[in-house]
């Protein structure tokens, strides 16, 4: 079983980094959560149903250890960057910062402020290309409340970003 692990943790290692990344307002709970996920990954392998994408199955357990992250933070606590300089550096440390880096923290900052849930289906959706069908089985909730989600999160995201709608 060791070897198992180490060959899923080499495969998904780079994609679940990338998403608890985006999920964590910080590195150190994107550490935190990465680890958490694995662990739980382990430990919940056997209820791993082999004729599903195991990727899905760990990205659903990612997220509900976020939930529960923020569960325990009272499930209103933001982390805020106290400077700009924090925020570039947690920002740098994202693979592939470097080239839309002014677009970037836009997009991160107005991804900050929305709440958990829309930040998920943003997150899965548009950067881990799930669809809603697999967005509603992750998440555990129905088509029709991804749906909403994504439609404010997309709303929310062009008033930030000051976007019209017909771009």
């Amino acid at each position: 079983m060791k070897k198992t692990f180490e060959k899923l943790i080499a495969t998904h290692s780079t994609s679940l980094t990338k998403l608890c990344t985006s999920l964590c307002n910080n590195l150190h709970d994107a550490q935190d959560l990465y680890q958490a996920t694995w662990e739980k990954a382990i430990k919940k392998y056997r209820q791993y149903d082999s004729n599903q994408s195991f990727e899905k199955w760990l990205f659903a357990i990612c997220v509900n250890t976020y939930r529960d992250m923020l569960r325990r933070y009272d499930n209103k606590k933001v982390v805020k960057f106290s400077t700009s300089d924090e925020q570039e550096s947690f920002l740098y440390s994202i693979p592939d910062f470097d080239v839309d880096k002014d677009e970037y923290i836009a997009l991160h900052t107005a991804l900050t402020n929305l709440r958990p849930e829309h930040r998920e289906v943003i997150i899965l959706y548009y950067f881990k290309d799930y669809s809603i069908l697999e967005l509603s089985e992750i998440l555990s909730v129905k088509e029709g409340t991804v749906k909403s989600r994504l439609h404010f999160a997309r709303e929310k995201i062009r008033k930030e970003m000051h976007i019209d709608e017909k771009q």
